[in-house]
């Protein structure tokens, strides 16, 4: 195998690398379906978020409706200040109510509740005092209309299109509906074709606070105030219907809006698996969850809630042509007399205006609602979402991938954020969202993991063939000179126990890091390669050499780097490593002398590479210990003793300390790996 084969081998991602990313991927995208059809309540807090915001933003948002909506008289802090603090006197409300009748409303909606009887009526102040004080007072002369306020409100009540609140309860408490008094006109029963289990998941009230008996039979209609907010605090739906012993009650907004039509019942339209989908109102229908709620459609941009001040009305201020034709609320939106709820828009606002808020749904006929269409939409796109991400990932690069995902993100916001405001539909693209960003930081993280794996088992492949190439290299060079032995493996000892020892100087601890040291040793067994390219006339003379065959000898040096300098444009980037760099400088410069004395340059002090420098020292000291042809071996000892002289004139005077200083390592290296010659012959030593 050549090198560019290698080289291939090493780099080819074998078949199916991908697949477990995509694997693991689609597991992913299994788990968050799960996720998604149990409705974790994280993800329903998120989706109430989601909707909030794009209720806020109104992009895509057609401009609200011209149609006037319900009229609010609100017994506001105004009407407080100069009527007095409430409660106030049923005769006041009697008064009030006579007032908007007489401009003939479609429908009046009260959402007061007059659960005990007015203790301003001198009838009640009558029985108090007897009760208390034993004093009986004379009421001869007061009017009918002030004895009993609650009878007088009953008397309008009974002359208009009135409809009353009550509560509804779940705890036990209040009473049961069949006994209320006089409260039989809310009942809205469920005609077909609704199915018997549509009604199945509606809110199933226990009991009742309703008003009077003599109010509630005088009251045309009346319908519950009940609201529900969810989980985070905020308001986002109202029930519109609410079941009890069998029968359905409206609201008030829901009964208001059937009076006005002169309509008495609804029809209950099921939806998938027979669960309520909505009702249908003269026609229209109106989508409803399955606990029979509306997801109030709020507008940012929509005027403010028509409304007059009670107080004005009460003096004659208001025309009653104000009220013609008009659904009216009564209520108050005063702080501390009506519960406050945060909206979708993050204010805060006051129950009767969200039961404004339906009204103007109904009569505008325009709707938002989350469909078991849109759920389905939810988690086809979050399938679509992560198997493509999964896919992507495996087989793009990171940018592209960001950049792709970072498109269908805005894409499944922005196609959610158009199809609530034009189509009425919310269809959250949380779980899509979740699938992307889960996929692409997920699946990146593995990725990476993966390819660091394989980077770093090419890289050790690679090591090991550069180490194997060099020591092939500078094998076959020693095998020109066969009394070498492990010259190049002592070498490379030699040239490590230098630096390190370098590095301990303050000068040096930066350059000579870790990974240069490392280098610098693998570089070492290149230092002699030029020796091919020197005849074996000259390379294996066994005496002293001529003067041109020194000449001829010293060229090896230039041999050596012009070797390295062709394999490196021969294979060009591929392996173009710093340490061929150190190679080529150690191969050139090994020989030159610190005094310039040396060859092939005659270069001077540190104008000589440090590496030449260094091997300079290991390759004269290895020269030294070992046996020649040409000359006998030397004791440890006597080359030491060369080499410090050597110091300033041959060697860099600085390197020349660090080997004296780490000098019993030469030797120990020296000990470890012996030429074959030399492990027959013990060490000379020197004597007297």
């Amino acid at each position: 195998m050549d090198f560019l084969a290698a080289r291939k081998a090493l780099l080819h991602r074998p078949k199916g690398a991908h697949w477990p990313i995509v694997l693991a991927g689609l597991a992913l995208t299994l788990a968050l379906a799960l996720m998604h059809l149990v409705r974790a309540d994280f993800c329903t807090f998120l989706d109430g978020r989601i909707y909030d915001t794009q209720v806020r933003a109104a992009l895509f948002a057609p401009p609200p409706g011209d149609a006037p909506g319900p009229l609010l008289v609100d017994i506001d802090e105004r009407s407080l200040a100069r009527f007095g603090q409430w409660p106030w006197p049923r005769d006041r409300i009697a008064r009030l109510l006579e007032r908007i009748g007489r401009g003939d409303p479609q429908s009046v909606g009260v959402d007061i509740v007059f659960a005990e009887p007015d203790r301003t009526s001198w009838s009640v102040s009558r029985a108090a005092f007897e009760r208390e004080y034993g004093i009986r007072l004379d009421l001869a002369e007061v009017p009918e209309h002030l004895l009993d306020h609650d009878a007088t409100l009953a008397r309008v009540l009974a002359r208009g299109p009135f409809a009353l609140a009550y509560g509804f309860a779940f705890n036990g408490e209040g009473a049961s509906l069949p006994w209320c008094p006089g409260h039989p006109v809310g009942a809205v029963p469920a005609v077909a074709p609704a199915e018997p289990s549509a009604a199945d998941r509606l809110f199933h009230a226990d009991s009742a606070v309703c008003s009077l008996e003599a109010l509630s039979r005088a009251a045309p209609a009346a319908g519950f105030i009940n609201v529900t907010p969810d989980d985070d605090g905020v308001l986002r739906r109202l029930p519109l219907i609410i079941a009890h012993r069998g029968q359905l009650y409206p609201s008030l907004a829901l009964r208001t809006v059937l009076q006005a039509g002169g309509h008495t019942e609804v029809r209950l339209r099921p939806g998938r698996g027979g669960h309520l989908a909505g009702i249908d109102l003269d026609g229209r229908f109106v989508p409803l969850d399955d606990r029979g709620q509306l997801l109030v459609r709020l507008h940012p941009h929509s005027p403010p809630l028509d409304r007059v001040s009670a107080g004005e009305v009460l003096d004659g201020h208001i025309p009653p042509e104000r009220f013609a034709g008009r659904i009216v609320l009564v209520g108050t939106t005063a702080m501390g007399l009506e519960a406050h709820h945060t909206s979708p828009l993050g204010t805060l606002a006051p129950g009767i205006a969200m039961q404004a808020a339906v009204i103007d749904n109904l009569q505008q006929d325009r709707f938002f609602s989350a469909p078991g269409w849109a759920r389905s939409l939810e988690l086809g796109l979050l399938v679509f979402c992560g198997v493509g991400s999964a896919l992507l990932v495996a087989w793009t690069g990171a940018l592209t991938g960001f950049f792709a995902l970072l498109a269908a993100a805005a894409g499944l916001w922005l196609g959610s954020a158009w199809l609530l405001p034009t189509h009425g539909v919310f269809a959250s693209p949380l779980v899509p969202l979740m699938a992307l960003a889960a996929n692409f930081s997920l699946l990146t993280f593995l990725k990476y993991r993966r390819e660091e794996r394989a980077l770093r088992q090419r890289n050790r492949d690679l090591l090991a063939m550069q180490n194997f190439t060099i020591h092939c290299l500078a094998a076959l060079a020693e095998t020109r000179d066969s009394e070498t032995g492990h010259h190049i493996v002592r070498c490379q000892y030699y040239v490590q126990a230098l630096a390190e020892g370098l590095a301990r100087r303050p000068h040096f601890a930066a350059l000579l890091d870790g990974e240069t040291v490392d280098l610098l040793c693998k570089s070492a067994p290149l230092h002699d390669i030029g020796k091919i390219g020197v005849a074996d006339r000259v390379l294996l003379k066994p005496g002293r050499l001529s003067e041109d065959e020194y000449e001829e000898i010293k060229q090896h040096t230039r041999y050596g780097r012009e070797a390295i300098e062709r394999a490196e444009q021969f294979y060009g980037g591929a392996v173009r490593q710093s340490f061929l760099q150190f190679g080529k400088e150690m191969a050139y410069s090994h020989h030159e002398h610190w005094d310039g004395g040396g060859y092939p340059e005659g270069l001077r002090g540190e104008a000589i590479p440090l590496s030449g420098r260094i091997m300079a020292i290991a390759d004269v000291y290895d020269a030294l210990i070992c046996r020649r042809r040409y000359k006998p071996s030397f004791t440890h000892e006597e080359a030491v003793a060369l080499i410090e002289q050597g110091g300033g004139s041959h060697f860099d005077p600085l390197l020349t300390e660090v080997f004296l200083e780490r000098q019993e390592v030469f030797r120990r290296i020296a000990r470890e790996f012996p030429d074959r010659d030399d492990t027959d012959q013990p060490e000379r030593t020197t004597t007297g």
